[in-house]
């Protein structure tokens, strides 16, 4: 979750930061060079911290080298947008775990084929909606008398005091749009298999992150990392490198959907494992210093060959 000090980008800055963003893009994406893209987690750039301090000097560095930072993971397209102004990032972004794709207008030349229009964005979903996500867990907690406390009731307060967010920070937290995170009232293992299993038999599947589970109509997550990848290589001629930065292997979908997969380095990282599940997977620092001059290194072996 983002720090609510930044807003969105910063108004001053005007007519004068569109026309300098262009004329960057038109400088780093020409036809001869690979745009290069990186996908990576919020909880990863903010690497345990509570805002961005040391983060975004470390994003500026990637932007002036022409790599497009996208944003992935757990959070809401709301906190996602403010982690966007806070960075000052203006790519398209990934939420609730691949349910939705959200391009800005104007990003491409081609606009996305079977996205919505809403506000600024082209949205592709990949998804079921979430009150019927909502609905659908509920219904199969009832049935099978699982009781199960998910966001749909949660109160804003209820929000931050499990999460330790502020007020306005859970109020962003809540305004799903793909997945119902949700607890088990009962502690035992066997009670939440027999809720994932139910929702799979009804098209829904679960799965943990954090302190809560998660019922979602996603059936692949890497789903939305893959069209995104196609929609960057139809606008590049197919001179595209993705880098995939994750702080463990059990992010198996990004690292597989990328051109080159980095992993940040921890006590929770078992080198071995990790290199039967994702053999071209690298062993990185951690620290954005670490993760930046990795994903630079691996970028300028890739392209320069």
């Amino acid at each position: 979750m983002s720090s609510l000090t930044a807003a969105w980008w910063p108004r001053s800055r005007g007519l004068a930061s569109r026309l300098w963003v262009s004329h960057r893009r038109h400088r780093l994406e020409s036809p001869s060079s690979s745009r290069l893209v990186l996908f990576v987690d919020p909880d990863t750039l903010r690497d345990g911290r509570h805002d961005w301090t040391a983060t975004t000097h470390v994003i500026r560095e990637l932007e002036d080298r022409g790599i497009a930072v996208v944003l992935w993971g757990n959070e809401t397209r709301s906190e996602m947008e403010l982690i966007q102004g806070d960075l000052n990032l203006q790519h398209p972004f990934i939420s609730e775990n691949g349910g939705g794709l959200f391009v800005p207008h104007g990003y491409f030349v081609d606009r996305p084929a079977g996205g919505r229009d809403i506000q600024s964005y082209d949205v592709l979903d990949f998804g079921k909606p979430y009150h019927e996500v909502a609905e659908a867990l509920h219904e199969v907690a009832r049935r099978h008398e699982c009781p199960v406390v998910g966001f749909s009731i949660m109160s804003i307060e209820d929000v931050a005091r499990e999460h330790g967010l502020s007020l306005a920070q859970a109020r962003l937290a809540k305004l799903r749009e793909y997945d119902e995170p949700f607890r088990v009232a009962d502690s035992e293992p066997a009670t939440y298999s027999r809720i994932c299993s139910a929702l799979r038999r009804v098209g829904y599947r679960c799965f943990t992150h954090e302190r809560f589970h998660h019922a979602t109509g996603v059936a692949d997550k890497s789903e939305s990392i893959r069209t995104l990848t196609s929609l960057y290589c139809d606008a590049h001629d197919g001179h595209v490198v993705t880098v995939g930065v994750a702080m463990g292997p059990s992010e198996t979908c990004l690292l597989h959907s990328v051109d080159i997969p980095l992993v940040v380095q921890s006590a929770d990282v078992d080198a071995a494992r990790l290199a039967q599940k994702v053999p071209t997977a690298r062993l990185i620092d951690s620290g954005s210093r670490g993760w930046s001059e990795a994903i630079l290194e691996a970028l300028d072996g890739r392209v320069g060959r």
